[in-house]
């Protein structure tokens, strides 16, 4: 209601929704931006900026379509809401390696793009260091990446460095990394000058406290904290403890997105294992050698996991959808629009050069095991979506095969639909030997 009070109660639905209540709840959700109502004052902009804005502020690096966001989060625990921006995965390149090292390292980033459940899980920074600890070499690394489609991470305690890099990348809002107490205030001003978020690093949590009230002094508030610890079991602490701090407790001053270097972590779990680990407890962006690439795939597809909203599973459109080049006598195949089912008999289909016409029935984004079991997966919802696409006017039979595991639904589908219903096998893979042996392919 607080927010309510300060919107202008017109109703006048410029904001895309029917009424100022309707806005006040989606602002308090964070799913709706201030700026979508225009009768605003200033003075209410600013305070529902401030009633509004989440305990872990957005930090957003880079600029138009290579822009990433970090932080965003309101909760500590996944089941409280959801989790809003999901943690970065940045590669480390340093100045001593050549240009054909760079080129090869950017062409297995490139490979590590996999598609599932209908998202694209990539690779989404690079991350240069200063290792050489010569200018002009990391000023050539600069150059090489800088035309690449990942925003960037520029890792140097140098301020004056930091200045001639910046200034080559005017505009693109890399990740200032390398402020520390004894630079704090010369790459804080760089930061200011040049428009960008500015990371910072300290060996205890005073000093930290100090950088950051020193930071927000002089008017930062994109800020990445790279928290104390050296060892895998002190950062996931420093981690746990800045999340709760902030969420949990209100303390604005810890209310930032984190940044780890996992190579340099002082541990004997592998360097994919600790990335894991850091997925898990909070980490908002994870620096991880080239070396370990060939393993990242399992760890995005946990970084995908955690960023699912529990309360509302990926689905797709309800519809039907076309497998290979179907015609009017391919068969038609049922399954629920849970996107990960989809995906799966869709690809297994096309593995299996299977044309067909795939039937989605929406069972809010469940499984055909947990639709059956939650009587999510009905014959009247089968009926609707044949009746909207038009099924029978694609196809010259009536024939619809449904999941194994829908086989106690067969008769009561069949008689709400009038098609002649045919249990399938119970996994996707097996749809081939299925289709032949019963003459449809």
């Amino acid at each position: 209601m607080e927010i309510y009070r300060l919107l202008p109660k017109t109703n006048c639905g410029n904001c895309g929704l029917p009424t100022c209540m309707a806005f006040a709840f989606k602002l308090a959700q964070g799913t709706i931006e201030i700026g979508k109502c225009p009768s605003l004052s200033d003075e209410a902009k600013r305070v529902l900026v401030g009633l509004t804005a989440p305990p872990i502020a957005i930090v957003a690096i880079g600029r138009g379509g290579k822009e990433i966001k970090v932080g965003g989060e309101r909760v500590s625990f996944r089941h409280e809401d959801r989790f809003y921006n999901e943690p970065a995965i940045a590669v480390e390149l340093n100045d001593l390696m050549n240009e054909d090292t760079v080129e090869g390292i950017l062409k297995t980033i490139e490979g590590c793009k996999v598609e599932r459940m209908g998202q694209t899980l990539r690779i989404n920074m690079l991350a240069l260091r200063n290792t050489s600890n010569n200018d002009d070499a990391f000023i050539r690394l600069v150059e090489a990446v800088k035309s690449t489609e990942y925003p960037l991470i520029i890792s140097t305690e140098k301020p004056t460095l930091s200045s001639r890099v910046l200034d080559i990348l005017k505009g693109e809002r890399p990740l200032l990394h390398g402020a520390f107490l004894r630079n704090l205030t010369t790459m804080a001003l760089l930061a200011r000058k040049f428009n960008c978020p500015i990371s910072i690093k300290a060996s205890d949590w005073r000093e930290l406290l100090s950088c950051v009230d020193r930071l927000r002094g002089l008017g930062l508030s994109e800020i990445v904290i790279q928290p104390p610890g050296d060892t895998l079991k002190q950062l996931v602490e420093s981690l746990t403890i800045i999340r709760r701090l902030a969420v949990d407790k209100g303390l604005a001053k810890l209310g930032y997105p984190t940044i780890i270097f996992s190579g340099d972590i002082k541990s004997n779990a592998p360097e994919h294992l600790a990335v894991s680990a850091l997925l898990v407890r909070y980490a908002s962006i994870i620096v991880v050698k080239p070396e370990v690439l060939a393993l990242m795939r399992p760890v995005m597809l946990l970084r995908q996991s955690i960023m699912t909203d529990p309360r509302s599973p990926i689905s797709i459109k309800p519809g039907l959808y076309a497998i290979g080049e179907p015609k009017d006598s391919s068969p038609v195949l049922l399954t629920t629009n849970y996107a990960l089912t989809f995906h799966i008999v869709a690809n297994d289909l096309k593995n299996q050069n299977v044309s067909c016409f795939l039937l989605v029935v929406d069972t809010g984004g469940l499984s055909v095991a947990c639709s059956v079991a939650g009587n999510k997966l009905k014959p009247d919802s089968v009926k609707q979506v044949i009746e909207e696409t038009k099924l029978e006017a694609k196809v010259n039979h009536r024939a619809l095969v449904i999941p194994g595991r829908a086989a106690k639904l067969a008769r009561e589908i069949e008689d709400s639909t009038g098609w002649n219903i045919l249990v399938g096998p119970f996994n996707s893979k097996d749809i081939l030997d299925f289709l032949k042996k019963h003459g449809m392919q």
